[in-house]
């Protein structure tokens, strides 16, 4: 029995530091239990938004799913640990008697040692508990390093997440709009500018997404700060310039093909995110208005749209944030 204890602890810390440093350091995607908790929480919170209309639950779902997985390793690792010095009768011991310690009294002891506060009344039995002590001390440690690490990058990436989606929302509140407001003299000039000089940020941004992806739990009840809003709305307009307005100069067109490649690179972390739609979402009727510069009618642009794999991950996404299509097309 003990001998299992043992074995089945050392799994449970082995198993605990692997996702901690999959999570933390990988920079690419999390492991599988942080994965399974931040998504089966967001999922019920999800499900109570749409059912319930309550925005706030999701706005505070980020911080507390970052504090719940905190919670977990720590808990993990204690488990794990407290288990692993259940696997003798004198792992540990009482410095004062020598007598060997109880169950409860190993999970204090083990608590502290992670903690590494070193109370000193219960020590470890001989050798090997001595080793396995300054181990466990150590991985106490370096959890509590790279948590505090992990939590402040977390919190940079979600300022440069609302400064985006602040930038692209100046631009316009809708797709329609922000065309409208980088029309010029019909060469989208402006649009060009406006998206050469946030690609750099979009592409950055998703990178973040990869390496913190629970960054994606991170949801704002204000549309101007809403993210997904943000770039749904500016995909739209984007696609619209450049598959849409042929004669636009060719510098232009360069730009616009850039913005289109940072895109790419966002939607590209997305696929793991979240599952493409299976129908293209729809175009809300009256979203769109003529342009001269176009060669398509509203109707063109609208099959143009729909002809884009891009727009079922969008139409996900923003979905899975709470919100709805229909809010991308209208402001409300």
């Amino acid at each position: 029995m003990q001998t299992v204890l043992l074995l089945l602890g050392g799994l449970v810390v082995l198993f605990i530091c692997y996702d901690i440093i999959q999570t933390t350091l990988a920079a690419s995607n999390s492991g599988p239990l942080t994965t399974r908790l931040a998504e089966g929480i967001w999922y019920l919170l999800l499900c109570l938004h749409r059912r319930y209309h309550l925005p706030r639950l999701l706005q505070a779902a980020g911080p507390w799913i970052t504090i719940g997985l905190f919670l977990t390793w720590v808990l993990g690792l204690w488990l794990g640990w407290w288990l692993v010095f259940c696997g003798e009768a004198n792992a540990v011991v009482s410095s004062s008697t020598g007598e060997p310690a109880g169950r409860v009294e190993r999970a204090y002891y083990v608590g502290y040692t992670l903690t590494t506060l070193g109370y000193g009344d219960l020590v470890p039995g001989k050798a090997p508990w001595q080793i396995l002590s300054v181990v466990a001390a150590a991985n106490g440690l370096l959890l509590f390093t790279l948590a505090v690490t992990y939590v402040l990058s977390i919190v940079s990436a979600v300022t440069q997440k609302k400064t985006l989606a602040l930038s692209l929302h100046a631009m316009g509140g809708t797709p329609q709009a922000m065309l409208d407001n980088t029309r010029g003299e019909g060469s989208h000039a402006a649009l060009a500018e406006k998206a050469e000089q946030l690609s750099g940020m979009i592409i950055s941004v998703g990178q973040q997404h990869l390496s913190f992806p629970i960054l994606h739990y991170y949801h704002d009840t204000a549309q101007d700060r809403s993210l997904p809003l943000a770039l749904a709305r500016f995909h739209q307009a984007l696609s619209v310039a450049y598959l849409c307005c042929p004669d636009i100069p060719a510098s232009v067109r360069l730009k616009l093909g850039m913005a289109m490649y940072a895109m790419e690179s966002y939607l590209n972390v997305l696929s793991g995110f979240v599952t493409p739609a299976k129908a293209c979402p729809k175009i809300p009727p009256e979203a769109l208005a003529s342009m001269p510069e176009c060669d398509r009618d509203e109707a063109g642009v609208r099959t143009c749209l729909s002809e884009l794999d891009a727009q079922r991950y969008l139409g996900a996404y923003v979905e899975k944030d709470g919100w709805r299509w229909a809010q991308v097309w209208h402001l409300q």
